[in-house]
């Protein structure tokens, strides 16, 4: 998006915590992301809520700009994006999770690694300590392969549904935030209508940038894109 050019970066050696409340579009925006990426660079997906079927299903959608992708549309899909996704579904322990980001990275020369999410990873999620350890050895990892991690965890259920959130919001350890290079909190304010933006990116922690805040966007049911405005056109990543 044009409005986030001079905002933020997602950095080589940098992990990225990407938080929000149930149903806020967490992974509809970073399959919108993995698709720009990947249309430069390798990106790994590593959706361990939700099959890889129905994570392709919807990424064709956004990649089209359209809610019925024709048979062309999904060849074009395979050859032009630089995609590879991690077929589990499930619960893995934090020692596989890491064999995974270090074949990615060697093996495929992959970029960008999202993990979707650290519930699904193997730790106890009722101690601080082995959450702590595993965001410090994937910092380990992105810095010695020079790649980016991007990394989906919770938030605490809110007071009410308008509460914007922040980064002390996250469930778990406050390590967490803390050792990660970056928090991007996905937040949709539904009681929003007409021309106001209605979905949020909150950009709460960029600790080698100088910008902090909200970004608005315009949620596009169809496709599933975030847009700049709700007049910009859909991207068509392949066409």
């Amino acid at each position: 998006w044009q409005k986030t050019a001079d905002k933020f970066r997602f950095r080589p050696g940098e992990v990225t915590i990407w938080a929000g409340y149930n149903n806020s579009g967490k992974s509809l925006v970073m399959g919108q992301i993995a698709i720009f990426l990947s249309t430069f660079t390798a990106v790994g997906m590593a959706s361990f809520e939700m099959r890889p079927v129905v994570t392709v299903k919807r990424m064709l959608k956004q990649a089209s700009g359209g809610d019925k992708p024709t048979e062309y549309i999904k060849d074009r899909f395979k050859e032009k994006l630089n995609m590879y996704i991690y077929n589990h579904v499930g619960t893995l322990n934090a020692n596989t999770v890491y064999g995974m980001c270090h074949f990615m990275a060697k093996e495929k020369g992959i970029k960008h690694i999202m993990i979707d999410s650290l519930v699904k990873c193997g730790i106890n999620q009722s101690e601080n300590e082995p959450q702590k350890r595993f965001v410090s050895k994937l910092q380990e990892i992105a810095k010695e392969h020079t790649i980016h991690i991007h990394l989906v965890v919770h938030l605490r259920k809110p007071d009410k549904a308008t509460t914007r959130p922040d980064r002390f919001a996250i469930k778990g350890a406050g390590e967490i935030s803390d050792l990660a290079d970056n928090c991007i909190l996905v937040y949709v304010n539904r009681e929003t209508e007409g021309e106001a933006a209605n979905s949020f990116l909150i950009i709460d922690k960029q600790r080698d940038g100088d910008f902090q805040g909200a970004i608005g966007f315009w949620w596009h049911e169809k496709t599933g894109q975030w847009l700049d405005n709700p007049r910009s056109f859909i991207h068509r990543y392949i066409t």
